[in-house]
């Protein structure tokens, strides 16, 4: 009997079994109807799950995925309709019992998810497939939200001279005390430069690839706060479960995918806005930014969407909570902290007063600062830790205030800049026109900004003079200058280096290739920003002996806040050649007075001498204009 039912049990599940495999094919033919029909594939949310963006000139589709294997039709990147078809067939592939994560439903389930939601797709007439390790990602992140994070820019660091953004996916019941332990989101290049010169050129190229990665958030925190020294800030976004699930099987599906990294658009900060376009069909944030993604601007993006942006926290980094506890100290006691840190004088000997237990926190502070730049061994680090923390664990808290809260990075001034001036140059009338892509100079407004970092690319600058026209000033793809205050506890070394074209032999000899930098050192009092290179250069010019010449000498300068509007720059300068080929000397002064959020007005003087073995020269350039934040 028991057979019998066995047998008669078996039949009629091979009989309903049947005609959904025989309706397989009509079905699929249905919805790929219903999809035409629908215009499913010119849904801005289906070009965005393909990563679809139009050429810049003729507007046709393009995906940014540089990879085969993202796609499922042959012509599908740049074939939304054909992708869409190609899609729907291969979601009904049959079961792969033994190998399952590598079905088309669990290689893309946001599209899978997308398809299966615009569709209405009948679950009995379309077998969901099991993704193991997907489940058990998904499991293991709990996602409940998202926030934004902004580590600030990092000069010293070529992948992080213009800032970076990355997704923190915050888990159901996450706390503030628990949310290091939630997952990351992080898009970046996969470099293999670490001078600013090769990571440019490369990134500028879309020589590197790009690389999507999931890691802890205590890892990310320590990389960018400690060992790095960046402040660190988080928008929280007020994104749902089902969005923040959504934007994961997008993030699974790009993760084994390869993109060309371009440094100033399919960047870090562009993927994170594509990602949440996904998560969000409609917001399309993205679209803000076409030509270039700095990060600063792309949080300026997700900040001015309405609702968009629920909390902001600052996570100061260790150098900047060390700077404000240095603040807080006297000279003498500053220096009694220091000579603990440095293993010199016992912690016991500094007392037990209330300014020792914040003598005691610094000099903790400051071993930890030591360690996690390199500058201790680890083993030297940690007895000092243990000698410093046994003292203070034997005093009374205190309360030592908390790290003033700096402006946020979306209130600083717009990455792109115009400048318009008119003056005198050589003897001549003359016009002066600038641009400059990106992103911040010494003598803009620092409000968002890293104090004392000058980070410049594809600067371009030319003039017009009366019987001249119009005439090249400089192109430099690369300008970046580093002026790092030394303070009684941290001597960072300041730098600076450029490249390209520049008119280095006066207004009336052409601009030549060049490549400049130098080690420097930097000192500030009360406002008072100094600094002094030794300025390196290697140049090109036809007017030169052997068509080439290396100079050095040293460079000097001094930053003046004047008020809370203006800036004035001061420099001077000398340089000597090899083979007494070339001999200049400069000094200038510049003065930048804000107007208005994206407006300044701006005056200069520079006087240049240059001396060849055949002619001297000296020229003088006095210019008033106007520039323009974009």
């Amino acid at each position: 009997m028991k057979t019998l039912l066995a047998l008669g049990a078996s039949l009629w599940l091979a009989f309903i079994a049947a005609p959904a495999q025989a309706d397989t094919p009509d079905y699929l033919s249905t919805l790929q109807a219903s999809a035409r029909a629908s215009h499913l594939a010119d849904d801005p949310a289906w070009s965005d799950l393909l990563q679809y963006e139009p050429y810049p000139v003729t507007g046709r589709l393009r995906s940014l995925a540089d990879d085969a294997g993202f796609f499922n039709a042959p012509n599908g990147a740049t074939n939304p309709a054909a992708e869409l078809d190609a899609t729907l067939a291969r979601l009904f592939a049959p079961a792969r019992p033994d190998t399952p994560d590598e079905h088309p439903q669990c290689r893309f389930p946001a599209r899978y998810h997308w398809l299966k939601r615009r569709l209405a797709i009948e679950p009995a007439r379309f077998p969901e497939q099991p993704c193991p390790r997907l489940d058990a990602w998904m499991k293991a992140i709990n996602p409940a939200g998202v926030t934004l994070v902004f580590p600030s820019a990092y000069v010293n660091s070529p992948a992080s001279m213009f800032g970076h953004t990355l997704l923190r996916i915050d888990a159901v019941g996450q706390t503030e005390s628990t949310r290091l332990l939630a997952y990351t989101i992080n898009y970046a290049a996969k470099a293999d430069a670490t001078d600013g010169f090769s990571f440019a050129l490369k990134g500028l190229t879309g020589l590197y690839p790009g690389t999507l990665s999931s890691s802890p958030y205590y890892a990310k925190v320590r990389e960018y706060s400690d060992m790095e020294s960046r402040d660190v800030w988080e928008y929280r976004l007020n994104l749902g479960t089902d969005e923040t699930r959504q934007l994961l099987r997008h993030a699974w599906e790009i993760g084994a995918t390869r993109f060309d990294y371009w440094f100033f658009d399919e960047n870090c900060s562009y993927m994170i806005l594509r990602l949440l376009d996904v998560a969000r069909p409609g917001l399309r944030v993205s679209q803000q930014f076409r030509w270039t993604a700095i990060p600063v601007d792309t949080v300026k993006g997700l900040v001015g969407v309405p609702g968009l942006v629920s909390d902001v926290t600052f996570r100061p980094s260790a150098g900047t909570e060390l700077a404000h506890r240095a603040s807080r100290l006297a000279n003498a006691q500053m220096d009694a902290a220091i000579t603990v840190a440095d293993g010199h004088s016992p912690p016991a000997s500094l007392g037990s007063s209330t300014a020792a237990i914040e003598q005691l926190e610094f000099a903790d502070r400051l071993v930890s600062f030591r360690g996690h730049a390199g500058k201790l061994e680890q083993d030297d680090a940690l007895a000092r830790l243990k000698a410093i923390q046994t003292t203070r664990s034997q005093l009374p808290a205190i309360n030592t205030g908390s790290v003033p809260v700096p402006p946020r990075p979306e209130a600083g001034h717009a990455s792109g800049r115009f400048g318009l001036a008119t003056g005198h140059l050589g003897g001549a009338s003359a016009l002066f026109l600038d641009l400059r892509p990106a992103y911040h100079d010494l003598l803009d407004p620092e409000t968002g900004y890293a104090r004392g970092a000058q980070i410049r690319f594809l600067d371009i600058g030319a003039n017009w003079r009366e019987g001249h026209g119009w005439q090249l000033e400089r192109f430099l793809p690369v300008d970046i200058v580093s002026v790092a205050p030394r303070r009684s506890w941290t001597q960072p070394l300041s730098w600076k280096v450029r490249f390209g074209w520049e008119r280095a032999l006066g207004a009336d000899r052409a601009a030549s290739p060049m490549v400049a930098g130098g080690p420097g050192a930097a000192w500030e009092w009360s406002g008072l920003l100094g600094y002094v290179f030794l300025e390196n250069q290697v140049l090109s010019h036809g007017d030169i002996k052997a068509g080439w010449s290396i100079g050095s000498g040293p460079l000097a300068g001094l930053l003046w806040d004047v008020g809370g509007r203006s800036r004035l720059q001061l420099e001077a300068s000398r340089q000597w050649f090899v083979e007494n080929r070339l001999d200049r000397s400069a000094a200038r002064a510049n003065l930048r007075t804000r107007l208005g959020p994206r407006d300044n007005f701006v005056a200069g003087y520079e006087w240049t001498r240059i001396e060849l073995p055949s002619a001297e020269q000296q020229e003088r350039r006095l210019s008033v204009g106007w520039q323009h934040y974009f």
